[in-house]
């Protein structure tokens, strides 16, 4: 196994996942050179999908489950700006140093306020590069409700999905334009909607 991943371990075992075909998750990984190192931070939990999918490839895998945690789940409003790019920044725990390939941020950015998904943008800017590529979720219309899943990739052009083990907080979910607006140097590079109502992105760092 090629990868190092932090944590090393996953949820489940075996997976009976639903899967669902992605048209933007290819565009992830078609810069990839065989020959060089990719760095990954997955915002979800660790899922087994996602850890052997990226086994196949010499890559750092960071899993950082930031749906858990009592700062997004109970704690938005206690903080600005500015604690909450700090809070981020430590829950992160990425190495000085890192400069993020891929992004996976699933729904996670629809469960922040606005003034925390900024600060989580402010807490990402120091490792990203030109090169940096997000994936995740938005809608279309504000009230599109969202459901409660977990999800893992399980080929370039296909993600499972699972219901969360975390009870499902408050959500607020944006529009593609406040999200990219909110997210800083992550910018929604291109688009789909899905037939839930859910619009599937593909960011592209811009600084």
């Amino acid at each position: 196994m090629n990868s190092a991943v932090t944590p090393l371990s996953a949820e489940g075992a075996a997976s009976t996942a639903p899967v669902q075909s992605s048209r933007l998750l290819p565009s992830l990984f078609d810069q990839i050179q065989a020959d060089r190192r990719i760095t990954v931070l997955d915002v979800g939990p660790a899922v087994p999908e996602t850890v052997r999918f990226f086994s196949q490839y010499t890559s750092r895998l960071h899993i950082c489950d930031l749906f858990e945690e009592r700062l997004v789940r109970e704690q938005q409003d206690d903080f600005d700006e500015s604690e909450m790019r700090q809070a981020f920044t430590r829950l992160l725990r990425l190495p000085r140093g890192t400069l993020i390939d891929i992004c996976l941020f699933w729904d996670f950015p629809n469960y922040l306020k606005p003034h925390s998904l900024r600060a989580l943008g402010a807490a990402l800017k120091p490792y990203l590069h030109p090169g940096t590529r997000g994936h995740g979720f938005s809608v279309l219309n504000v009230n599109t409700p969202l459901s409660n899943l977990s999800y893992g990739i399980v080929r370039p052009d296909a993600l499972c999905s699972r219901p969360s083990r975390h009870p499902q907080m408050g959500y607020f979910p944006h529009t593609h334009e406040a999200l990219s607006d909110c997210l800083g140097h992550l910018k929604i590079e291109r688009g789909w909607l899905l037939a839930d109502g859910r619009l599937e992105m593909l960011l592209q760092a811009r600084l």
